[in-house]
């Protein structure tokens, strides 16, 4: 059987995450391991209830049914997934591997964020006469954070220089983070000769806000970056970086962790050197290969805004798909006609949306969804096999995916995300082999309309349901629990008509109850009730499943339905009499019920108004109760003893 291994990681760190997973899959492939990859989007400014939704998918993933576990660690601090998932590995005793990030009991493959932050400091401050310099930090304890800050002033030291506090700008690995902050600092301190920033994102941020003060890099300030990320060599200018060579450290965790699975021992932290990459925001010769990126970066100045334009009616498409359906079928149907005709797939040519159980049950139960974990069975809303829909059933929660592989397939790498609205269960979503769709965050784009469209679904379907039951309720009669006047006129009247229209013959049936005013008038109209109710019960009971019964007013009812009798009604009339005296005799009532019964056959072929089928019913129907008046008013005969 097929090895399994689980990875985790945060789905904001999306360039290193498309990196690691080119490695990954590269050993996958080589090895023949399936991948599943759990991916959240919890973030350091939303501790809240939508971080409780975003980290709930570690409880997709039961680690026992993983022959190992691989952690992108420098990703899983943002909502304490790794403290989570170091405890799991340890209660399950699976074999674990963690990227980036030491953590206790789990051999890590990292990379040397001191060495290449020394090289680059080192650089910056001999070749570039550097006396000052800021530095913008990611996360406070972070400890990757921390190395490359410990290196920065082990630099300064030795070039008898120092760093103050005040000079440390807390950028939380942001972009927009440090584009909110550092204007304010840089009203109240002194331009820097250098901005050293944690990362290439708080570095091209830092960039953006300079240049909108009217600076120039690296005229008037340096700056530098680390992770060396696609953009770091597109941007202009590029980022003097750091490289980490993620895909190469991803193949050797990957590698390793197959290594202990096979029984080889540990060997705890393994640490290899990052690489300063030198370009232009230090004030160096950009290389000719950065050139030629920047150059196709620049061209693509008329494409983004088209592709973005391509990317928004894709996403307004989904959003048509799914919501203000009135049935979970009719939200599959919407999505498969939308794949079906979308222009482009995102999503790939094999995935699926899959829908916790409970998430429709709070639709059709009016109860809430659950906000922890996942119920035993999921709803494929939507899958997608080799660009062909695929029916909408249900799968087994453990299954995770609801496509099974071709055998001959190896390396399969599933993408697995979860669907919540802040702490509620939605479902997941699984992409096969598609690594695009983590690229500039359009599977968090794509998740958030999807569940928008969902909730909205929800809600409106709720309601339809909340209508129908008000229409029902006001076609019931309220005491017999058959339909009244109103529901004879919206579902008998039409069902008499299709009858018709099949050209069948119906039955129409009119039921009075015998000697009701001497029932009500001697015992009271609380047994009045009790007898109406009585012969409604017996009705239900004994007329078919089809067929509608009705009271029609007072004690008066009446039954319709194709006649599916050998006779003109006689059978179920005699069937409808003594299931009432049955229902009188076993409750040992103090007065006698019995009804009387006038049927009349509804022959298609006739042109005969449905109030003159009522009349001859009806007038039946007091043919048989005169005989039952007669019988009671004949004077009882004495008995001698």
């Amino acid at each position: 059987m097929k090895r399994k291994i689980a990875v985790f990681g945060n789905g904001w760190s999306d360039e290193y995450v498309l990196n690691a997973l080119e490695g990954i899959k590269k050993c996958a492939v080589e090895n023949d391991v399936d991948v599943y990859f759990f991916i959240t989007y919890s973030s350091y400014d939303r501790q809240d209830a939508n971080s409780q939704g975003e980290v709930n998918i570690l409880n997709l993933a039961h680690l026992k049914e993983y022959d190992g576990v691989l952690l992108l660690g420098n990703t899983l601090n943002n909502a304490g997934e790794l403290d989570i998932l170091r405890n799991r590995i340890q209660k399950e005793k699976v074999p674990a591997v963690c990227l980036e990030y030491e953590v206790e009991g789990i051999d890590c493959i990292c990379t040397d964020n001191y060495s290449g932050m020394y090289e680059l400091c080192e650089h910056v401050l001999s070749e570039h006469d550097v006396k000052r310099v800021a530095y913008v930090s990611g996360s406070k304890g972070n400890k990757e954070n921390e190395e490359r800050l410990r290196a920065l002033r082990d630099v300064l030291k030795k070039h008898r220089l120092s760093l103050s506090e005040e000079d440390i700008i807390c950028g939380e690995w942001s972009y927009y983070t440090i584009q909110q902050i550092l204007p304010n600092w840089l009203e109240q301190y002194q331009m820097p000769d250098a901005i050293i920033c944690a990362n290439d994102v708080m570095a091209m941020g830092t960039i953006t806000v300079l240049s909108h003060l009217g600076y120039e890099v690296p005229g008037d300030v340096i700056v530098t970056g680390f992770d060396n990320i696609g953009s770091s060599r597109t941007y202009v200018p590029s980022l003097t970086t750091v490289d980490r060579k993620w895909d190469e450290r991803s193949y050797d965790g990957f590698k390793h962790l197959l290594d202990l699975i096979d029984g080889k021992p540990k060997q705890g932290i393994k640490s290899y050197p990052s690489t300063l990459m030198v370009r232009e925001s230090c004030g160096c010769e950009v290389p000719e290969a950065v050139k030629k990126e920047q150059l196709k970066t620049i061209n693509r100045v008329y494409t983004i805004p088209i592709e973005r334009t391509l990317f928004d009616w894709h996403l307004t498409g989904l959003d048509e798909a799914t919501t203000g359906r009135a049935s979970i079928e009719a939200i599959h149907d919407g999505l498969a006609d939308f794949f079906e005709h979308s222009m482009t797939t995102y999503e790939g040519d094999t995935f699926c949306i899959c829908i916790d159980e409970s998430f429709v049950d709070s639709i059709y139960e009016s109860t809430e969804p659950r906000c922890l974990d996942y119920s035993d069975e999921m709803h494929v809303l939507y899958a997608r096999r080799d660009k062909k829909t695929m029916p909408y059933h249900k799968i087994k929660t453990s299954y995770i995916f609801p496509i099974f592989a071709d055998p001959e397939e190896k390396g399969n790498v599933y993408i697995i995300a979860p669907l919540h609205s802040f702490s509620s269960v939605i479902g997941y979503t699984v992409f096969k082999n598609h690594f695009p769709v983590l690229d500039t965050y359009f599977l968090y784009s794509w998740l958030r309309h999807l569940r928008t469209g969902l909730m909205r679904s929800r809600q409106n379907i709720i309601m339809e349901n909340m209508n129908q039951k008000l229409n029902e309720l006001s076609i019931m009669d309220e005491l017999s629990g058959l339909l009244n006047r109103k529901g004879y006129e919206r579902k008998g009247i039409p069902l008499l008509e299709q009858i018709k229209k099949e050209e069948k013959t119906a039955l129409m049936m009119v039921v009075d109850i015998n000697h009701m005013k001497m029932i009500n008038d001697r015992y009271g109209h609380l047994q009045g009730d009790l007898a109406i109710r009585l012969v409604a019960k017996a009705i239900k009971e004994t007329i078919p499943a089809e067929w509608y019964g009705i009271r029609y007013g007072g004690d008066e009812f009446v039954v319709i339905g194709e006649n599916v009798f050998i006779d003109d009604g006689t059978i179920i009339k005699n069937q409808l009499c003594k299931a009432v005296e049955s229902e009188a005799k076993s409750l040992m009532l103090p007065f006698k019920l019995s009804v009387s019964v006038g049927s009349v056959l509804m022959d298609p072929k006739k042109d005969v108004a449905l109030d003159e089928y009522f009349s001859l019913a009806d007038t039946a129907m007091y043919e048989m109760k005169k005989n039952v008046h007669k019988e009671a008013d004949k004077p009882k005969k004495d008995v001698t003893f």
